[in-house]
């Protein structure tokens, strides 16, 4: 029969073992700031094309947090979240590659929702490494914060300030999404340290 002590060392062995991939996180977050960068090196880019290059980021980014979520299984929290997430964001990628006839009203609203998910995402997560006493959730909470404010501006906005303006929301809520993804991954990173 398994003691209460045997059930704790064996949860953080495989807590150990499941933030050993935190550099997962840390490439979907660089990921969402190249195409955050790109949005504004590129604002007359029409939103077909848009549509495709989101797609594909949202797609490898979603690719990334399934394959972190699925080899993470004995992870102690959080798991739920990223696998969700990263089953959305493969679906919603496939969506928009798929469909290049995405019209110029569809796309921000695609993006809102999306974007609308990943603050969600940051900020439960960000909630669970405080109670692991993590530090830098308060960062990662900050930026799903400031993510949750900008698509639901994306989400209110999308046709009344133009395309241009939707474009550049819609660089910033990449740069934010960025931003929590990265913090969370370096707060895995810390765990990691802490755990060796």
């Amino acid at each position: 029969m398994e003691t209460s002590e045997t059930r704790f060392e064996r949860l953080i062995e495989h807590s150990k073992q499941a933030v050993r991939r935190w550099w997962l996180l840390l490439i979907a977050g660089l990921l969402l700031f190249l195409l955050g960068i790109v949005v504004f090196l590129y604002p007359a880019q029409s939103y077909v094309g848009m549509a495709v290059l989101f797609g594909w980021g949202i797609l490898l980014a979603g690719l990334l947090e399934v394959m972190l979520s699925t080899s993470n299984r004995h992870y102690i929290t959080g798991r739920g979240w990223m696998l969700a997430g990263g089953i959305i964001e493969l679906l919603l990628g496939i969506l928009l590659i798929s469909n290049e006839a995405l019209s110029a009203t569809t796309l921000p609203i695609f993006l809102g929702f999306w974007l609308l998910m990943r603050s969600f995402g940051a900020i439960g997560l960000s909630g669970d490494m405080h109670t692991l006493g993590i530090p830098g959730s308060g960062w990662t909470l900050t930026w799903g914060i400031l993510l949750l404010l900008s698509s639901i501006w994306i989400l209110m906005q999308p046709i009344v300030f133009g395309t241009v303006a939707v474009i550049a929301w819609v660089g910033v809520s990449l740069l934010f999404a960025a931003g929590a993804t990265v913090s969370l991954a370096m707060q895995l990173r810390q765990a990691h340290r802490w755990m060796k």
